[in-house]
């Protein structure tokens, strides 16, 4: 999908989310027309599942009786033939790891969107001893592929430069916004609006649509203030607003196609 189709169509994207940022993450769903739901609740797991059209799975507030839930839920939504999107926050953390472990032996993922360091770990790459660049671009991409290869999902990883990849094909996005660094939770809203973009197929492009989208709402926004509460409300209103010819022209000029 690309803006428009998510403005005419309005995906339902379900979040299992943290209880740091739900409100800002519903909101960014919600201005650029898609529409957002939010549950913990193993119950409704099945029948939510059915109604939506992607699922995203936050793990940064994650507690140990809450790992068979993400489990199922993800197990749910594959049966159901319903994208899901992994958001490991922290995932380098003992129990976090432990818990992802786990997830990724029983549960069921299509799209892992961290940042650098966070991918680093499914890369099997230690991200601190190698002395790897968070901001630099041929090293996020070899982590970036490796990731993708090791778990069979598509690996979307957000910094300074962006990438996209299925371990063969890969995508980046070399702009940096630093404002987007400064507010907590823009990489759990960006795993959120990933949802959106994918809820008619998955495909890299799609996934790097949704990158690009949410960078060029930041880059208009920080034109306009550089301070975290205003830049905040101003992203919203970036994304409430950007133009699908824009972003696509964007994508033109700054993204690169690596075989």
């Amino acid at each position: 999908m690309n803006i428009t189709d998510i403005r005419t169509k309005s995906p339902l994207v379900l979040t299992y989310a943290n209880f740091v940022t739900p409100q800002f993450v519903a909101n960014v769903v919600n201005v650029v027309g898609a529409s957002p739901l939010m549950s913990r609740e193993l119950a409704e797991f099945k029948e939510l599942a059915g109604i939506a059209n992607a699922v995203i799975i936050n793990t940064g507030t994650l507690q140990k009786v809450e790992i068979n839930d993400i489990i199922k839920l993800s197990q749910e939504a594959y049966q159901l033939g319903k994208p899901v999107v992994l958001d490991p926050v922290a995932v380098s953390v003992p129990f976090r790891s432990k818990a992802i472990t786990q997830f990724l032996a029983s549960g069921h993922v299509d799209v892992i969107r961290g940042n650098a360091a966070e991918i680093a770990w499914f890369a099997d790459i230690d991200f601190a001893s190698q002395g790897i660049d968070a901001t630099g671009k041929g090293d996020v991409i070899e982590i970036a592929q490796r990731a993708a290869k090791k778990t069979g999902a598509v690996i979307a990883l957000s910094g300074a430069c962006d990438v996209v990849s299925d371990g063969q094909y890969t995508q980046t996005l070399d702009i940096n916004v630093e404002q987007l660094s400064s507010i907590v939770g823009t990489g759990d809203a960006l795993s959120s609006l990933i949802g959106a973009f994918i809820a008619d197929g998955l495909k890299v492009p799609n996934v790097m649509n949704a990158m690009a989208t949410f960078k060029l709402a930041g880059q208009k926004a920080a034109t306009k203030t550089n301070q975290p509460g205003s830049f905040t409300n101003q992203l919203l209103d970036e994304l409430f607003v950007i133009d699908n010819i824009d972003v696509q022209n964007f994508i033109k000029e700054s993204v690169l196609n690596h075989g």
